[in-house]
């Protein structure tokens, strides 16, 4: 919390667009007019038959609304997947394990609301609420609250980098045959974020976000996220996006692995 105070101190002193006691200048004021609406979805998925029989389908979706001082973000997804498995691992599927059927491999669905509130141009205060479902990992809900502070540090044409620290706490309630005991547990984490993107040109971009919670009672539990994309713009509606998601949980639910990624192409469709 010391850090998060220090870091609006300092932002306060250099950036002159910093809305105080004074009423803001003009310039720094987003006016109805210039409120931004913005929605895109996104779909990806493969899916194979014959001497392999495997599906997998992801989706999200992205809203986004600024208007004066104010932003409200939603972020949504889903990824499932399938497969019939070679049982006996000889490498060949015999009829009784495709008569078997599919055996599910992948099941994860994720929103999260935020809401900004701008003290300047390049500085907001965030508070948001999320969670996900995530059988794979041992997940039946994972909810978390998390407020904190948020500073544009790079504004440049073709690159922004942004920093961000907070406060989360987090609910974890741990599916039946995980074998976790007890079964929920509170969470809470100190939050760290820097995030940046890049246009090469106006086609093609790349964005990568890094985040790290460290859990403040137990400082041996540290969860770092990782995101990562290329996208190229087909026209000025469609996208193809190939991105990278890193989970590393250094204390995962109990009986499951540290390190979760997924690697996947997708056609993005903006919509407003």
């Amino acid at each position: 919390m010391m850090l998060l105070v220090a870091l609006t101190t300092i932002s306060m002193a250099q950036d002159t667009e910093f809305a105080g006691t004074e009423a803001p200048p003009e310039e720094d004021a987003i006016s109805v007019d210039e409120a931004e609406t913005n929605l895109s979805a996104e779909l990806g998925g493969i899916w194979t038959s014959g001497n392999a029989q495997a599906y997998s389908l992801n989706a999200g979706l992205l809203f986004g609304n600024r208007w004066e001082r104010n932003k409200i973000g939603i972020v949504a997804g889903a990824a499932a997947g399938a497969a019939v498995a070679d049982v006996n691992a000889n490498g060949l599927l015999e009829d009784d394990e495709i008569e078997a059927g599919y055996i599910e491999n992948a099941r994860r669905f994720f929103g999260e609301v935020r809401y900004d509130r701008y003290v300047s141009g390049k500085d907001s205060f965030y508070g948001l609420v999320g969670g996900f479902h995530d059988r794979f990992a041992g997940y039946d809900l994972r909810s978390h609250e998390q407020v904190g502070y948020s500073r544009l540090l790079v504004d440049e044409e073709s690159t922004n980098v942004r920093g961000e620290v907070g406060i989360d706490w987090a609910q974890e309630f741990y599916t039946l045959d995980s074998g976790a005991d007890p079964r929920f547990q509170n969470i809470f984490a100190a939050r760290l974020l820097l995030g940046a993107t890049h246009a090469f040109n106006e086609n093609v971009s790349v964005a990568d976000t890094f985040e790290i919670y460290e859990n403040v009672v137990d400082l041996a539990d540290v969860r770092i996220l990782n995101t990562a994309s290329l996208s190229a713009s087909l026209s000025s509606d469609f996208t193809v996006k190939l991105s990278h998601s890193l989970i590393w949980d250094n204390v995962p639910v109990t009986g499951f692995r540290k390190f979760d990624q997924t690697t996947g192409v997708t056609l993005v469709a903006t919509l407003l």
